[in-house]
């Protein structure tokens, strides 16, 4: 069962990363949604994905990482406070940490995995404070 989740999860993620995109391609036009709603259903379908490839665990995982890809993006950027930013991040980090640490360790591994998934995305979130010294 985990080599089969495994290989369909890398699997969804090659076949991501060939997507064909045009850089020459600029028309603009209005979406369905809105940039919240697009963030939440961002969020929802990794949750779907991973739920359908390994249950409550690979849903956590799917959740997580498609919350850290949410909430990172530059749209999100533009529209999401800072704070609301930083929680979501912190959110997502410890779900895919909780995710991963439930599918190797079971209860311990998920209680360990979410102190680690929410300890490193907190880190994640602080690095691009930088203060400038004025000589």
């Amino acid at each position: 069962m985990k080599r089969t989740f495994m290989l369909l999860l890398s699997l969804m993620v090659l076949l991501a990363t060939l997507a064909t995109v045009s850089a020459q391609d600029r028309r603009r036009h209005r979406s369905r949604f809105g940039r919240k709603s697009r963030t939440v259903a961002i969020i929802g379908g990794g949750a779907a994905a991973g739920a359908l490839l390994g249950g409550k665990k690979g849903a956590a995982i799917g959740a997580g990482g498609a919350g850290l890809y949410a909430m990172n993006r530059p749209a999100a950027k533009r529209h999401f406070k800072h704070r609301t930013r930083r929680i979501g991040t912190v959110a997502s980090g410890t779900a895919l940490g909780a995710g991963i640490g439930g599918a190797v360790g079971h209860k311990k591994g998920a209680l360990i995995g979410a102190g680690a998934g929410a300890g490193s995305s907190y880190l994640y979130t602080r690095r691009y404070r930088r203060h400038r010294r004025i000589n």
